[in-house]
């Protein structure tokens, strides 16, 4: 654990798990991977460790200066109770908290381990920014949690692409529920005394404004502005501007240097841009008062659609032996066809005369002789059937970028990768004029007709490439 000097060394127990690994550091606290020996379960572990402050003596006691004993108490019954009222919480798309324990002159947070990969992960090794039908089933479980944090009045504080989990099975977790202002006093007992020192726990890009003042009081939506700022991430594949470079070109020049999300990602929709947009506002009176309220802007349902996985069988696997129906049906038979004739007797039923035609329905495929699920086959709009006639034709959107080397490079590899969606289309790429928000290049398809245009960017989307349909100046 070399790039982590500080961290306790593998193999150490804390509640009878042994550290496995580190799986990440913050501002107060050191996270592990635990593994117990007799149970075979694994689980995180995070330890009360404030850089900056806290030091470490031998292999595994937390040691403090003599000057911060108090505030250290302090902090860490805060982060005692933090936990513990965090093992209250029961919901599907947050990760549970097990345990808490006390040891080595400091506290331990032990979690559920999740497996899978955040959200920040599953962003970068993507090829093409996700459509909004990929994200919804990720983000609307995260939106549905938080709504149920706030219902117990607590808030996250440290909503981010790195902690939010994607199991293997596509389900969303929201983790690392640690982020509290560990070294900020109540109003009154900081007016008391100026001895106590101040802490703002914030992340960059994701914080909104009043997180990084001392004495702002923090609610509900300062989520929503996290919630915002990872959206904004992940539509545009970048991050927003800063709260603190918004906040000191407002206070200099009075102008805000975010780019709005229509502008960074004109492939997203106009409704879905301005809902983040408002998400992200400096003031936090102008952003939406509820998570319900950035629901319905967002126009996502209630319910989440979490995506699944098809497992296949692997091959040399003999199937489970299938257990004869014979005997059971013989009986069976028999009754249904002394019925059948007395019925028949009575007039009750009829068979069809000899000239009849009978529809036979077709017999469903057996499940061993199906081998994978066939993909959607792509549809690419005919081009030698005749175009309607428009002014100036339709335009798809496949890529934009802030170098026309990158919106090039961009439409090379889909054209290498999607040849089919390109046969008898044009496509170019095209450099926009934003003024003093510099350039941004976009990759196009066409001239289409209105419907050939939505036709293609539909399959775009379905082959997982973001796209918008414009008209060509």
């Amino acid at each position: 654990m070399t790039a982590y000097p500080n961290a306790l060394p593998a193999g150490a127990s804390i509640a009878g798990y042994q550290i496995v690994r580190v799986l990440g550091a913050g501002g107060f606290g050191i996270t592990y991977e635990g593994y117990s020996p007799f149970t075979g379960k694994r689980v995180a572990i995070k330890e009360f460790f404030p850089r900056g402050i806290a030091s470490r003596e031998g292999n595994t006691r937390v040691a403090y200066s003599e000057n911060d004993q108090e505030i250290v108490q302090w902090a860490l019954k805060r982060f005692e109770s933090s936990t513990l009222d965090h093992c209250k919480l029961k919901h599907p798309n947050i990760v549970e908290v097990i345990h808490y324990v006390k040891d080595n002159d400091t506290g331990y947070m032990i979690m559920e381990h999740v497996e899978g990969e955040t959200l920040d992960d599953w962003l970068r090794e993507r090829e093409f920014l996700p459509t909004e039908e990929e994200l919804q089933p990720i983000m609307s479980p995260v939106l549905s949690a938080l709504t149920y944090l706030h219902g117990q009045s607590m808030i996250h504080r440290d909503i981010a692409p790195d902690n939010i989990m994607i199991r293997d099975d596509g389900t969303p977790m929201v983790i690392d529920f640690g982020a509290i202002k560990l070294f900020n006093r109540d109003a009154d007992e900081t007016a008391q005394s100026d001895s106590y020192y101040s802490y703002a726990v914030m992340k960059e890009f994701y914080s909104p404004p009043e997180q990084i003042r001392q004495d702002a009081k923090l609610d509900h939506r300062a989520d929503i502005y996290s919630l915002g700022a990872v959206l904004y991430r992940a539509f545009s594949g970048q991050r927003p501007v800063t709260a603190a470079d918004r906040m000191h070109d407002l206070a200099l020049t009075k102008a805000d240097p975010y780019v709005l999300l229509a502008e960074a990602a004109p492939h997203i929709a106009p409704h879905v841009a301005a809902a983040v947009d408002r998400a992200l506002s400096v003031d936090a009176n102008e952003r939406q008062p509820e998570i319900a309220d950035l629901r319905a802007e967002l126009d996502w349902p209630d319910e989440a659609t979490v995506p699944t996985f098809v497992i296949p069988r692997e091959d040399g696997v003999e199937p489970a032996p299938k257990r004869s129906m014979l005997p059971w049906l013989l009986p069976l038979i028999g009754i249904a066809a002394i019925g059948a004739v007395v019925a028949y007797s009575n007039g009750l039923i009829s068979f069809p005369n000899s000239g009849s035609e009978v529809v036979k329905a077709p017999e469903p495929p057996k499940l061993d002789d199906v081998k994978e699920i066939p993909q959607a086959p792509v549809h690419v709009p005919d081009s030698s059937a005749p175009k309607q006639e428009t002014a100036d034709g339709y335009m798809v959107v496949i890529a934009s970028h802030k170098t026309e080397q990158e919106a090039a490079a961009a439409l090379a590899n889909l054209k290498a990768k999607l040849p089919s969606l390109f046969d008898g289309h044009d496509a170019e790429v095209v450099g926009v004029d934003l003024g003093d928000s510099g350039r941004f290049y976009r990759a196009m398809v066409g001239p289409l007709t209105k419907e050939d245009a939505d036709a293609l960017c539909g399959e775009f989307k379905r082959n997982n490439v973001a796209c918008l349909v414009r008209m060509d100046n």
